[in-house]
């Protein structure tokens, strides 16, 4: 009858390690790919009347949440030269006022990058484990 060995645990268990460790750091690459990509898109469909704003868009940096798994956020940062927030300009020119229309281009254009975005999520993550 063939025995029954019990061991060698520790070294399948810091394998597992290993492999989590390797699969957070594709993600975290993956997500800050996909942000950037965005970033570009967005900062190409601004409106321009001095640029600010087009050149304002970053990606943040990656973060974890337990809710939404990784993420980076994307938006306008700064302040123009008059001291005003771009990010306010942003919002204000996407949904307008009472004496300024609308001139959607945020919403229109992470609605048209999704596909985008997430190919180049994926081809990240997989170039990131050494998978095609």
């Amino acid at each position: 009858m063939g025995a029954f060995a019990a061991g060698g645990i520790a070294a399948e268990m810091a394998k597992f390690e290993k492999l989590a460790r390797g699969s957070e750091a594709s993600c975290k690459k993956a997500v800050k790919a996909g942000g950037q990509l965005l970033a570009e898109k967005l900062s190409a469909a601004a409106p321009v009347r001095t640029g600010a704003l087009a050149a304002s868009i970053k990606a943040g940096a990656v973060k974890y949440s337990a809710a939404d798994g990784y993420y980076c956020e994307v938006a306008p940062t700064g302040t123009n030269a008059e001291g005003e927030n771009l990010a306010k300009i942003g919002n204000i020119l996407e949904y307008g006022r009472s004496n300024m229309p609308a001139r959607p281009w945020f919403v229109p254009t992470v609605d048209s990058a999704v596909e985008e975005v997430n190919s180049a999520i994926r081809e990240t993550f997989q170039a990131a484990q050494g998978k095609d």
